[in-house]
């Protein structure tokens, strides 16, 4: 990792609501940590690593208050980590809500990363289900947020 994508990294997380960040590569590990005056750690630590296992997959424990999936529904992912908006402007109307019939390239949410905002599209026709996430939450990569029901032509 190079310096300027370092800096550059480090301000994009200081600008974000985050209070901790962890980044690990084969080569580096890297956590910045947000807190209080009176906290004893320091705020960014960086430290140079070997050759690290790679992580566990995180699975989603079900629990019996979990609604059962409908078969056949498409499912919208987070392809990046980064802020959900449902419409382009707060003033705006959301760009979707269930019930709402979309067409393959209709804008369905907007992720915003690193101070970019990355338009979502439909892959597919089809009837929004759900949409999963509230406006202006932070998401995870991979994680669901909204639900299609494919459109029978």
């Amino acid at each position: 990792m190079k310096l300027n994508e370092l800096l550059k990294l480090i301000d994009t997380v200081k600008d974000s609501d985050f209070s901790e960040f962890h980044f690990q590569t084969q080569d580096i590990q890297l956590t910045l940590r947000r807190g209080t005056e009176t906290a004893r750690e320091p705020l960014t630590t960086y430290q140079k690593t070997e050759t690290l296992p790679p992580s566990p997959p995180v699975q989603q424990a079900q629990t019996q208050d979990s609604p059962t999936r409908e078969e056949g529904l498409i499912e919208v992912t987070a392809p990046m980590v980064g802020t959900f908006y449902r419409a382009p402007s707060p003033d705006a109307e959301p760009f979707v809500k269930p019930g709402d019939v979309v067409e393959s390239g209709d804008t369905l949410c907007i992720l915003e990363a690193m101070k970019l905002m990355n338009e979502i599209e439909a892959e597919t026709d089809g009837e929004v289900v759900t949409v999963a996430v509230e406006n202006g939450q932070l998401v995870e990569f991979g994680q669901l947020l909204i639900t299609l029901r494919p459109v029978k032509t």
